[in-house]
């Protein structure tokens, strides 16, 4: 017959993990919305503990006001290069649709009939009707059907767009917010999490340095990659012969940072627009070197080498870790899908301790600094 003190633990135990699931379901709905601001809060604060360490050893009986200086000053560091380039496309924009609108109307053009009537336009058609077999009446009709077509998707892109920018802000300040908390009481928070996995204080000091570290090393070599691609792309955008090789090359570098089109969302259309222009060799050209140089190289050799060297992590867990979380989570997978799996080594590592199987066989790097008294965040050859 069961005793009543087992009967309680095993009640107990049920209890707490049936709480545990449904108070985790409960506020992960609550969060949801902020989550990606979360994510980055936390990943700036460990990308900047150097600066704020030496910040609040400075004020120690300021916290709160050096957490709100360092959280504006990160705010402003984004914030300025953002409005700064926004501006400039804004600018470049407003410039070439003032051009256009001047060329038509200096020749009359006012609907799709006047348009095809261009001498530009018209060679372009006679082509593509008899191609198609359509007379110049079912081209018009055509045109105009596709013009409405498109001026209707502009107007949800455009949408997009606005709504876009909002969230956007709207997840810069919430971000900027949390960054004031994770700065004063972060030490406190990692302290939280990480008390929880099994095993002994060098294993768990092991496993707070290590994801510090890790974080810290993506940021700078995905800041790094995204920076030499900008620079690469604007060598290939001024060999081709395009306009403002600068503000091309700057553009790509912040693209590169999406998870879906980067670079080549603006290297694309810029060799197609030279090769049906009457230069397709510089259109190749710029086609190859974007795709070649200014992607494959950066994303797939450059980036997971930056990874690994800084931090020496394992080369399978950056690769599977960095492509794998973009294709999963978006952007902020960049950071949660290697930290996922070097959590996932390193717990590995606890249990194979646990059970006496071997060696570890975690993250690279985790044995020296268990035993090691080295601060929160360091990086070895740094």
């Amino acid at each position: 017959m069961e005793k009543p003190e087992e009967h309680s633990r095993k009640y107990t135990g049920a209890f707490l993990f049936a709480a545990a699931v449904v108070l985790g379901w409960i506020c992960l709905k609550v969060l949801s919305p902020f989550l990606s601001a979360i994510a980055w809060a936390a990943v700036l604060a460990i990308v900047f503990d150097r600066p704020w360490s030496l910040l609040r050893s400075r004020w120690p009986r300021r916290v709160g006001l050096a957490a709100t200086l360092m959280a504006t000053a990160i705010g402003l560091l984004v914030a300025l290069p953002i409005t700064f380039f926004a501006s400039l496309v804004a600018g470049q924009v407003i410039d070439l649709a003032q051009q256009i609108s001047a060329r038509l109307e200096t020749q009359h053009v006012s609907s799709i009939s006047d348009l095809v009537t261009l001498p530009e336009v018209a060679a372009w058609a006679d082509r593509l009707q008899d191609r198609l077999g359509l007379t110049r009446e079912q081209f018009e009709g055509l045109a105009a059907t596709f013009a409405a077509k498109g001026t209707a998707l502009l107007g949800t892109l455009s949408r997009s767009l606005v709504l876009g920018v909002f969230d956007g802000g709207v997840t810069f300040f919430t971000t900027v917010f949390l960054l004031f908390f994770f700065f004063r009481d972060g030490a406190d928070m990692a302290e939280a999490v990480v008390g929880i996995v099994p095993g002994d204080e060098a294993t768990r000091r092991a496993l707070r340095h290590s994801i510090g570290g890790m974080i810290s090393a993506i940021f700078r070599g995905s800041l790094l990659t995204a920076v030499i691609q900008g620079m690469s792309g604007s060598l290939g955008w001024w060999i081709a012969g395009l306009p403002s090789a600068v503000l091309a090359g700057a553009a790509m570098g912040i693209l590169s940072l999406l998870p879906l089109g980067g670079t080549a969302i603006l290297w694309v259309p810029g060799g197609l627009w030279l090769v049906f222009t009457g230069s397709p060799g510089h259109g190749v050209f710029l086609l190859l070197w974007g795709a070649i140089v200014t992607t494959f190289a950066a994303d797939n050799i450059l980036k997971p080498a930056l990874i690994g060297r800084a931090q020496e992590l394992s080369t399978l867990i950056v690769f599977l870790g960095v492509f794998g979380g973009l294709a999963a989570f978006g952007f902020t997978g960049l950071f949660i899908g290697p930290v996922a799996l070097a959590l996932a080594a390193s717990l590995l590592d606890v249990f194979r301790k646990r059970a006496g199987i071997g060696a570890s066989v975690g993250v690279q790097g985790s044995a020296e600094l268990a035993s090691s008294d080295r601060p929160p965040g360091h990086v070895r050859g740094k």
